[in-house]
């Protein structure tokens, strides 16, 4: 989700704090398997199924609010969450 230094001062901390997760998890009622939603602040290049925002003009912006947007990670197979009923 982020890479970069964390200040481990505690809360009076003045240094950096960038450190951001923030995450959701669902399961499609009709399959049963996950998608995560996450945030995510790294330029990405070659995945087809992540998109850059579009002032993340390149991996020199990464770590920062430029490149902050939201991510989705599908679960393509495996073992579902739950079991769904075939009717």
């Amino acid at each position: 989700m982020h890479y970069g230094a964390v200040c481990q001062g505690g809360a009076g901390c003045t240094g950096n704090r960038d450190l951001y997760d923030d995450f959701g998890v669902a399961a499609s009622p009709t399959t049963g398997l996950a998608s995560i939603v996450y945030s995510d602040d790294q330029f990405v290049t070659g995945d087809p199924n992540s998109v850059n925002s579009p002032s993340c003009a390149g991996p020199s912006v990464s770590n920062s609010g430029s490149c902050d947007h939201t991510a989705i990670a599908n679960q393509t197979g495996g073992t579902a969450i739950f079991a769904v009923k075939k009717h």
